[in-house]
């Protein structure tokens, strides 16, 4: 399932294949987004309920995960970045390889988790 609304939530998202570059996408918003999911608290949260802004609950995890329609798999964890958004772990993979499918309203979120990390 995927998000892309005014919620907590962060690149939820289903590209498709035909959408991912040749070539990795590695500048600073990558760089920014990897730092933070590296300082990540992992759980799960209740993405999948819409009328929900982000339950999340540190530890455990989903008996199953994600298939990118290329054959990435994600984790099968949520994470809590620090600045409270939540994403998963296919998040940084995603800013690299599927940059241009990223809807306008995620790279909103995007920029914003990066100001928050550049003020912190």
């Amino acid at each position: 399932m995927h998000r892309i609304d005014n919620s907590r939530f962060l690149l939820y998202i289903e590209p498709k294949v035909e959408q991912r570059s040749k070539e990795p996408i590695d500048d600073e918003i990558t760089k920014t987004v990897e730092m933070c999911f590296s300082n990540a608290k992992s759980g799960t949260a209740d993405y999948s309920n819409l009328e929900s802004n982000g339950n999340f609950r540190e530890g455990g995890g989903w008996k199953g995960w994600h298939t990118v329609d290329c054959g990435e798999h994600s984790g099968n964890k949520d994470y809590l970045l620090g600045n409270g958004m939540i994403t998963n772990s296919l998040c940084v993979f995603y800013l690299r390889y599927y940059r241009e499918a990223i809807p306008e309203s995620e790279m909103g979120k995007v920029m914003s988790l990066c100001a928050w990390a550049n003020e912190a």
